[in-house]
């Protein structure tokens, strides 16, 4: 191939990368969907009677908002802006593509750009934290991995170390996931005081804000962090036990989950798909690895150790490592590390064994190809899900007038813990409604009137006015 025939090829693959990932947050926008903190937040575009310096500081000023001041400021900007148009709020969406694009300018100066086009696809389509690449709300992951990512630039690239130690700050004041990334940064620092400097510029700074300037400036400020699970030695094992179980087990039964739903593939998707594979083969049928076997081991090691190290945030939280539901939200520093370890090790391990070049291209393209089919069975998931809810809320709206009900509290039961393990159309039990902050705008979408009824899920709330079952396309009301 010639070397202008091979810049188109990869141009080509790049483009298709992009477009794809274009092409499933469209389908998520178009569709209108909306699942579990999102459906909260876009309501409360709703009742926004403020100016915009009233909302921002009112909002920031939150439980959820005052440790992440960073990322609070641009969802916030996002709802003031979206109380006329729902539409609005997915702009959040298009932080995702924005990290693909820092991931790849920062690995294309460490690596090749065909590495980084390689490492920003498998990053797109993974299976690890689905919430961060469909939920508006996880902007603040994205904008945390932007910010990370380029601290490390600064680091390896630039050798400025004051700017690397201020964007790893606002990366953890956007969200916390990569707060034991800082070991990362710390082993890319060549002198030893250099790195002492940096580590108590970036913990000091991180310190003096979580625990004087954040109680001074916010009256509804919130310490997320648990330090006492440290010495919980049950919990962390259990941490450990369910992160190999995330990554041995978990993993590899979404795959499956996903071609078990294939039929749902349309016509459109499966092109995308077919041509990204095969961009994938092209672009490295003539890719040379000797060159880069070096820093391939050497990226290798440093993100096996990134993706070990990110786990270490759990021991600091109340949350657990888990590929489902929303609470795989926290997995952005999980996601990169993995990512980029697996990619590295793999073309790495291909090329020391000298596997022909037409071989590597191939095993790279039905990679591909498998994890963009699970990654689009994600997306029908979560598209499933938001009809899932819309259903739910309709049939109790049915119900509401038949029997005449115009205000009070609603509990409705549609077994939501066995809809989401036993029903087929869910990979990663996608977030159903659950909690009664999500009612309220699905209420509203269905023509329920959100201030004169509150909807509970039964298994959150059994004390309520009214009851509504539903079960086998039945419902009833007591």
């Amino acid at each position: 191939m010639s070397k202008s025939n091979y810049e188109k090829s990869f141009i080509l693959l790049f483009f298709l990368v992009f477009f794809y990932v274009f092409y499933t947050l469209y389908a998520i926008y178009s569709s209108n969907v909306v699942l579990a903190d999102d459906l909260a937040m876009i309501y409360l575009a709703k009742d926004i009677d403020q100016n915009y310096f009233e909302h921002i500081v009112s909002f920031v000023d939150s439980s959820t908002m005052s440790a992440r001041p960073v990322s609070g400021f641009i969802t916030g900007t996002i709802i003031f802006l979206s109380q006329n148009n729902d539409q609005i709020y997915f702009s959040g969406l298009l932080f995702f593509p924005l990290s693909l694009l820092t991931i790849y300018f920062v690995l294309n100066k460490i690596l090749t750009k065909e590495i980084a086009c390689l490492a920003i696809l498998f990053y797109a389509v993974s299976m690890i934290g689905t919430s961060i690449q469909f939920s508006p709300i996880m902007l603040n992951s994205n904008v945390a991995t932007i910010f990370y990512v380029l601290s490390i630039y600064f680091i390896v690239i630039k050798k400025n170390l004051i700017l690397s130690s201020l964007l790893f700050i606002l990366s953890i004041l956007s969200y916390e996931i990569f707060f034991m990334g800082i070991l990362i940064n710390i082993l890319l620092i060549k002198e030893n005081k250099k790195k002492i400097l940096y580590t108590l510029l970036t913990l000091g700074l991180l310190f003096f804000y979580r625990k004087f300037a954040q109680v001074y400036f916010f009256t509804n400020s919130y310490q997320r962090d648990s330090v006492s699970n440290i010495f919980d030695m049950q919990r962390n094992f259990k941490i450990i036990v369910w992160s190999g179980k995330m990554i041995f087990r978990d993993y590899f039964v979404a795959i499956y989950r996903s071609f078990m739903n294939i039929g749902k593939v349309n016509l459109f998707e499966w092109a995308i798909a077919i041509l990204l594979s095969y961009g994938v083969f092209n672009v490295l049928r003539t890719f040379d690895l000797d060159l880069n076997s070096k820093k391939l081991k050497k990226v290798a090691m440093i993100t096996l150790c990134g993706f070990i190290f990110s786990f270490g945030i759990f021991i600091f939280s109340t949350y657990m490592p888990t590929l489902f539901g929303f609470e795989n939200r926290n997995l952005g520093s999980v996601r990169l590390f993995f990512t980029i370890s697996f990619l590295c090790f793999l073309l790495y391990f291909l090329g020391q064994i000298k596997f022909k070049k037409n071989g590597i291209a191939l095993v790279f393209s039905i990679f591909s190809l498998v994890l963009i089919i699970s990654d689009l069975g994600v997306k029908n998931s979560w598209m499933y899900a938001n009809d899932f809810n819309n259903n739910i809320f309709r049939k109790i709206k049915i119900k509401l007038d038949e029997n005449n009900i115009e205000e009070g509290s609603v509990c409705v039961d549609f077994d939501v813990y066995k809809e989401v393990e036993s029903n087929t159309n869910f990979i990663l039990r996608e977030p159903l409604f659950f909690n009664q902050w999500e009612s309220q705008e699905l209420a509203f979408k269905n023509g329920i009137d959100p201030k004169r009824i509150i909807i509970h899920n039964w298994e959150r709330q059994k004390k309520c006015d009214y009851q509504i079952l539903i079960k086998n396309e039945k419902v009833l009301i007591k």
